[in-house]
């Protein structure tokens, strides 16, 4: 599987019942779970669309819709999150939504792409991501993908395991 296999187009509102059905399979829902009805789904992140701090797309292989990915500009989103993150860091979400694609290496080669992607933008010195610290096969996923383990952090959300790298 290659990196060029990959492509990110930017969420649109064609793309939000395709996530709004994602967002119900229940290997989605064990880790990403905002509690949330379609319509507020497609609310919240109908409003992201074109946003210049958290930024979504659909993630494709080969032309197919396999799943999602958001990144955002760490010193800008707020509500408690990374206070201590300056303007050259961007954190990471992502999921795959399509099940034949999990634990295939398909997640551990889209996150290669993606940190090529990013790190085409010349502001961009860090990447971070987190994960539940229960879920394993997140950890392994973002090793491989080239991410270090910073350890356990406090988030809005509770404990998590921080995942960074850097240019």
């Amino acid at each position: 599987m290659l990196v060029s296999d990959f492509t990110f187009k930017p969420l649109s509102t064609a793309d939000l019942e395709i996530l709004c059905d994602w967002l119900e399979k229940p290997h989605v829902l064990e880790w990403w779970n905002d509690h949330l009805t379609r319509d507020e789904i497609k609310m919240k992140y109908g409003e992201r669309i074109g946003d210049k701090i958290v930024c979504p797309f659909i993630i494709y292989h080969h032309n197919k819709p396999i799943g999602f990915l958001q990144y955002y500009w760490a010193s800008k989103v707020g509500d408690g999150w990374w206070p201590n993150e300056d303007d050259h860091t961007v954190g990471t979400d992502q999921f795959i939504g399509e099940i034949d694609y999990i634990n295939k290496g398909y997640g551990t080669a889209m996150l290669k792409a993606f940190i090529e992607f990013l790190f085409c933008d010349p502001n961009v010195h860090k990447i971070m991501t987190e994960a539940d610290p229960k879920n394993l096969r997140a950890k392994r996923c973002y090793e491989k993908a080239g991410f270090i383990d910073q350890g356990m952090v406090s988030t809005p959300d509770g404990e998590s395991m921080m995942m960074t790298i850097s240019r």
